[in-house]
Parts: C-alpha cells; structure tokens; sequence
C-alpha cells in the first residue's frame, strides 16, 4: 500500500524538517517556484498554470509541482515537460492527524527543496499551501484568484481571511476579480497583482478549411459552449435559447465541450423536454479542442458568473465571434459590438437573439471573428502571460533580497471546519 511518505521519512513530525544533507546543482543556483494545486484534470486554470510552467525560462527558474491528489490528465503533461509533480495528499479536515501530517511534509519538502516562491492555485491548495509555507519560511507567498468566489461558503472566507496575514501577494486573473478582492474581501490593494491569462496562439491556426475531429455536414451551422457541465455555467440557459434559434434554423448544431457526467445527465433530459435533443451534443471533455473550434461558426458561454475565461480567448484566437453573459471579467476580453456580443445572464431570449443575428449575418460574424483574433495577438498572448509572470517573480524575489519570515510565525485562524476534499 502506497504509505504517502517521502523518500528519507523517519517516522515522526520533528524529522520534517530536517534537510538532506546535499542539494541538485540546479536548485543551489536559481529559484525554486513552487505550484500548489488540488488535482490536475482539465479546467481552466490547471490549464493556464501547465502553459505557463511549461514555458517558463528553465535558465530563470526551476518549476516544481505539488499536489493533493496525483490526478488527471495533464499530470504527465508536466512529467513529460521535466516538471516534477509531488503528491501530498491530505484529506478531510485539516486537524485530522494524517492532514497535519501532510502539512508538515509539505513544509519539509519545501524547506529540502529551497522553495523561494510558492504559489497556490485553489480553495484546497491555499488552506494546505499557506500553512506549511509560513512552516517553511518561503520567502514569497502567492495565492491565485481566478474567480468571484461564487462557489465559497462564509467558513471559507474566513479561513482565508485569517490566513491573509502570511500570504505576501494575490494574483487576480482579471479586473473583475481584483475589484472583488478589494470590495468583498478587503484585501489591501498593495498586495494584488493583475496578470491577465494567455493563449498559445501557435495552437489556433487560422485557415480557410474548417475541417476536424467532428462529422459535421455541410449545411450545419455549428455552436460550441466550451464549458464544464457546472449550474454556474449557465447551460440551462443556451438550451431554452437553442429552442428559438433551431427554430428559424433547424440545421443549428449546439456542440457542448466539457466535463460533469452527473450534470450531462440533467442536461440531456432537459434538452429532451424542449425538443432539442437532436440538435444539441455533449462530447465530454476533449484535448482536442482548438481543433474542434476550427469547424465552428459562433462560440457561446452563458456564464452566471466568471472571473476570466480561457473558453472567450481561445474562442477568439480561433477567430470565432464571441456570444457572452456579462459577467466578471468577460467584457474585458469581448469588445460589445466589435469581437461579438455581451448579454445579461439568465436571458435566454436576448442570448437567443445575438446568436440569430451572427447566424443571419455571416460578414458580421467573420468580421467580429477576425477582430477577436487581432485582440489576442495584441493583449492576451501566452507569450505576454509568461514575460509578465517572470517579471513578477523577480521583482518579488528582489524585494524579499536574503530575507526570511519570522522564526516562529503563529497562524491565528480557525480552521475546524476546514475540509480540503470529500
């Protein structure tokens, strides 16, 4: 049975932080970047943390990855890119014998490690990262924000909250989200960094054909929703939307791109109560995407709420026109009007509407197509993501110089009712 311990385990929690007593050459001279996350399935900000790892400068940095469950698909990914992924794998709450354990060797394996930067991706990981972090005496603590935090409970926040004495930076993904963190959860303005996501353009060629994985006839007009099947996601909404427009259009094709089996079967009952099953497809979730979006017409994400969409950017790289709720930080990639359309959530007959109008009009839609592009190469680059993510880095680690935490930090926060994972 596997035992979840480290190579050099003694047996009690005094040995964890005891180093090995010699270090790789590579760790001894540049900074060791720790990222923290739950688990590493497709989403959109495991996908955005695997981009950047991957393209960060290895003569800069050196990446580690650590984790609370060793899944998903994008773990050999990393494997195969020479990123290292650990697996610390604590479970239920955070007093929990075993969790604490794990804390600890977490903190051990930072200290073995040299970790000058550790940056933390989700719920799970910042109230497990920053704990063992502060243990650790990390020089720079980083927590990402990619959300409103639509999905936190109140214990949540103040969990958080009472850990925001040892995180030293937040880095918000959009406006949307920093202005949350200002106004909801008070965090002082000197600590957020924005940092917008980026797209791999070299993934989303633009050329004339539209041919890919999908058996697609020629007089379809085919929409995509690049979603996971999650009720924030909003994909009740497209479905009474999809009942007006496969009405004037019945060759109207909703292609759906996502996970979350349980809800898929929700979903597909509900297309089957409003007669649009035949036209509505569920493909799950796909590693083929950009080549699924080179055969679509219009991209649509009906959102209820969003912090920054890696589904909008990847929309436009591929040179679709954008149909979006209003919400987070999604009018700050769509330009209204010029990259494609913005809409109030929960309106099916306005969603309904913009989708026919791009539909009617195909110069439209290839303009708006064309604009959303030219915005990516201009603003949203992965290129630009990954120069912007360094230049962070370094400004912190400089500001940090030789500094160290304090000896004995004490973490004044209760987390009793703190779960990391069911």
């Amino acid at each position: 049975m596997r035992s979840g311990r480290s190579p050099g385990w003694s047996g009690g929690w005094g040995s964890c932080f005891r180093r090995r007593p010699s270090l790789s050459e590579e760790c001894m001279t540049k900074p060791t970047v720790l990222h923290l996350i739950d688990c590493l399935f497709i989403g959109g900000g495991e996908m955005q943390m695997v981009d950047l790892l991957r393209r960060i400068d290895r003569e800069k940095f050196r990446p580690l990855v650590g984790c609370l469950r060793k899944e998903g698909q994008l773990v050999p990914v990393l494997e195969q890119a020479g990123i290292p992924v650990e697996e610390f794998p604590v479970r239920g709450k955070l007093f929990y014998p075993h969790s604490i354990k794990e804390i600890l060797r977490l903190a051990r394996f930072m200290r073995r490690e040299r970790v000058q930067i550790v940056q933390t991706q989700d719920l799970y990981s910042h109230l497990v990262g920053v704990p063992a972090a502060l243990l650790a005496r990390v020089p720079v603590v980083i927590t990402n924000r990619l959300d409103l935090g639509h999905t936190m409970k109140q214990w949540h926040r103040r969990a958080l909250k009472g850990l925001s004495f040892g995180i030293g930076h937040v880095m918000a993904n959009s406006e949307g989200v920093r202005t949350m963190l200002l106004e909801v959860e008070k965090i002082d303005p000197a600590k957020i960094e924005l940092i917008y996501n980026g797209v791999d353009l070299d993934q989303f060629p633009i050329t004339p054909e539209r041919k890919g994985p999908l058996p697609l006839a020629p007089e379809d007009r085919p929409i995509v929703v690049v979603a996971n099947l999650w009720p924030v996601k909003g994909h009740e909404i497209l479905l009474e939307a999809a009942v007006r427009v496969t009405a004037f259009y019945p060759n109207a094709k909703f292609v759906l791109v996502g996970t979350g089996a349980a809800r898929r079967a929700i979903l597909e009952e509900r297309a089957r109560a409003l007669s649009v099953e035949k036209q509505v497809f569920f493909l799950g979730p796909r590693q083929d995407v950009p080549q699924i979006l080179r055969q679509m017409e219009i991209s649509v994400l009906p959102s209820l709420a969003e912090g920054f969409s890696n589904a909008i950017l990847e929309s436009m790289a591929a040179g679709l026109p954008m149909v979006a709720t209003d919400v987070g930080g999604n009018r700050e990639a769509i330009v209204e009007g010029e990259t494609g359309f913005l809409v109030p959530p929960r309106d099916a007959d306005t969603l309904a509407d913009r989708i026919l109008r791009l539909l009617g009009d195909r110069a439209l839609a290839q303009r708006m197509g064309r604009a959303g592009r030219e915005r990516i190469e201009r603003t949203f680059s992965l290129q630009r993501m990954v120069e912007e993510t360094e230049r962070f880095y370094e400004r912190l680690l400089q500001e940090r110089g030789s500094g160290r935490r304090s000896a004995d930090p004490k973490i004044k926060t209760d987390l009793s009712h703190a779960k990391v994972s069911p």
